[in-house]
């Protein structure tokens, strides 16, 4: 027996000699742990970690505020959504009566986000070149009808963005088509429904005149629109948003979005909110709770040629 432990007792010594190892009572302490970063075994597994991250080193950290680079998933957005936009990507619920007598529920799920960014790397007021990838479905339930699905509206986009201090701008595509319930349907037997869907190019352009102001404009040209659909689109609007000294506390804010549609013969579409919003100072991120009035064409637009004018109660998240 003490023979068969013999080759196994001088394995042990080697290997403990060869590679600087104290015995402790808790197991194995390496003296020498840089043994393996000597070799090329971790590069081989995990490659250069640090040549693809911009965590990689403090000095990376630092600058990634002050110089242009290229940030892959980066964090923050270059271009946000309007506040007051009935038909913006984002996470979203209003509660409204309209004038006539009906109660509505409006809720948006959706979102945008960035897929690559050539620009400083901080996710709140970055500047450079981005793209990004927006979606969302913006669906109406009647309350009256037991939250009965009225009609759905699925947006999908992709935008090259770009900011600069007080200037932002969009370029880009996104497609809109609009479905009715079922529910809807079958109390409604006598309804047409539409296929109401545009393709669109988009261009849009934003200026703060001050940090907590924002001035904009956009322009779609639909190269394929039915259903009612017709070729242009504009938007323009306003938001105030001041930031609170007290993040916990909040701060006011208020929007108009004015939207005018060729389909419409440019009857304008008003959308106002005001309420009291939390923003993180890092991330940019706002949650806002508020009420939301509108006047005009109704931003369902299976019912796109019907006009309203409600009030309601919404929470609205920002990304």
């Amino acid at each position: 027996m003490k023979m068969a432990w013999l080759p196994l007792g001088c394995l042990l010594g080697l290997v403990l000699s060869l590679g600087g190892v104290a015995v402790a009572q808790d197991g194995f302490v390496w003296d020498d742990a840089d043994l393996i970063e000597q070799t090329d075994f971790r590069e081989s597994v995990t490659g250069n970690i640090a040549a693809f991250s911009d965590d990689g080193c403090d000095p990376c950290l630092a600058s990634t505020a002050e110089s242009d680079q290229w940030h892959l998933l980066p964090d923050g957005l270059l271009w946000q959504s309007y506040l007051a936009g009935p038909h913006e990507p984002r996470i979203s619920t209003v509660i409204f009566g309209d004038n006539d007598d009906g109660v509505f529920w409006d809720a948006t799920l959706g979102g945008r986000v960035g897929l690559l960014r050539y620009g400083t790397g901080q996710a709140d007021g970055a500047s450079g070149w981005q793209w990004d990838l927006e979606g969302a479905v913006i669906t109406r339930l009647d309350l009256l009808h037991a939250e009965d699905v009225e009609s759905m509206d699925y947006r999908f986009g992709t935008e090259i963005t770009w900011a600069e201090g007080p200037w932002a701008m969009k370029f880009g595509y996104f497609h809109i088509s609009s479905h009715v319930g079922d529910e809807y349907l079958i109390r409604n037997p006598t309804f047409t429904r539409i296929n109401y869907v545009t393709e669109s190019w988009i261009a849009g352009g934003s200026y703060r005149p001050r940090d907590d102001i924002r001035l904009y404009g956009e322009f779609a040209n639909a190269f394929r629109a039915s259903g009612g659909a017709a070729r242009y689109q504009f938007q323009t609007g306003a938001e105030y948003t001041p930031i609170a000294k007290v993040t916990r506390r909040g701060a006011p804010f208020a929007a108009v979005n004015l939207n005018f549609r060729e389909a419409v013969d440019y009857d304008v579409s008003t959308t106002l909110q005001a309420g009291w919003s939390f923003q993180s100072p890092k991330s940019g991120r706002r949650i806002r709770f508020g009420a939301q009035y509108g006047d005009g064409p109704t931003s369902q637009f299976s019912f796109f040629q019907n006009r309203e004018s409600y009030l309601g109660l919404g929470v609205w998240f920002d990304y």
